[in-house]
């Protein structure tokens, strides 16, 4: 069983889970299948048949039967609200199904398959046009008033402080010494003076697709929650918004991507002073869990290294650099 299959238990070709999907959820008959080989958790692949494209999310055994039915009540909210991401599609008015095949039980999901390449696939930043778009949708989601039972997130900003603690001693030298920084820092954040919403929590390079119209996409809320809305904002500016080589090219495409933002749901101030550290605090938690990934379950893939290395020169740049300097926000 390869990595991927041993996080369903799945001991048997992935066509017998594909042919029980196109029944359950009528989707026509079964052509093909395509493992997509990104992602540290769950299971997931495109399913063709002859009427068309699917995305199939299977979870992960690791998770209990109410965490994957929370799962799927957060990928189902956004589109309704009008979002850009995938419909969700359902069985008797369920979104998660649950089924059995040789002893061994499946939950999962079903979604539109989105034509088109995610920013890591495409190995290109998003562009300022584009970023002004990814901003939009980010604002619409973190104005969603739902607020789904917490599911705990290892990678999240907000739970630093315990993964810190947990797992530092993955760390050595240089940047052992600038994470501590990092999370002394973090320690001085209140709270209570940030605004909380629905965010997805991951808006990455993997996560967001352009399909073949130019359209832009967000794909997987598998760790979405309600937690301070600049947790979306740090992320996304890390990953999708700085250019690593160029330190001016990055204040302007922060910059405009903060003030398209800003024109759907304005940042106070405090949130933009937050919003510094929370930029670090991503970064060192990035390098915190891929390090971890890297040792401890010997992740040497191409995605965890190159998130390792990112984050590494992405907390360097960010010790010696304040990208929000000067920000008209402020």
């Amino acid at each position: 069983m390869n990595d991927f299959a041993k996080r369903i238990n799945l001991n048997f070709p992935l066509e017998n889970l594909s042919q029980k999907v196109c029944e359950q959820y009528n989707l026509g008959v079964f052509l093909n299948n395509k493992l997509i080989k990104i992602g540290y958790e769950d299971f997931n692949y495109i399913l063709t048949t002859n009427k068309g494209k699917y995305v199939v999310k299977v979870f992960s055994n690791l998770r209990t039967d109410k965490d994957c039915q929370n799962l799927a009540n957060r990928a189902s909210i956004p589109s309704k609200y009008g979002v850009s991401c995938p419909k969700i599609y359902e069985v008797n008015s369920e979104n998660l199904l649950i089924t059995n095949i040789n002893n061994t039980k499946f939950r999962l999901l079903v979604m539109d398959y989105i034509n088109g390449k995610d920013f890591y696939s495409l190995n290109t930043l998003p562009t300022k046009t584009e970023l002004k778009i990814i901003a939009r949708e980010t604002a619409k989601l973190n104005l969603i008033e739902y607020c789904p039972e917490f599911i705990y997130d290892k990678w999240a900003i907000v739970n630093f402080e315990q993964e810190y603690l947990q797992n530092n001693k993955y760390l050595k030298g240089k940047y052992k010494n600038l994470i501590e920084k990092v999370y002394q820092e973090f320690k001085g954040i209140d709270f209570k003076k940030l605004k909380y919403g629905f965010v997805h929590g991951d808006i990455i390079e993997t996560n967001v697709m352009k399909d073949d119209k130019n359209n832009i996409w967000f794909i997987d809320f598998s760790v979405s929650n309600y937690l301070p809305r600049i947790v979306d904002l740090a992320v996304t500016i890390c990953d999708l918004c700085l250019d690593l080589e160029n330190t001016d090219l990055s204040r302007e495409r922060i910059k405009v991507y903060l003030a398209e933002y800003d024109k759907v749901y304005p940042l106070s101030k405090y949130e933009i002073s937050a919003l510094k550290t929370f930029l670090k605090t991503h970064q060192a938690i990035t390098i915190l869990q891929t390090t971890k990934e890297k040792f401890e379950d010997n992740n040497t893939s191409e995605e965890n290294m190159k998130f390792l290395r990112k984050s590494k020169k992405g907390l360097n740049l960010m010790m010696n650099q304040d990208y929000l300097e000067n920000n008209k926000l402020i």
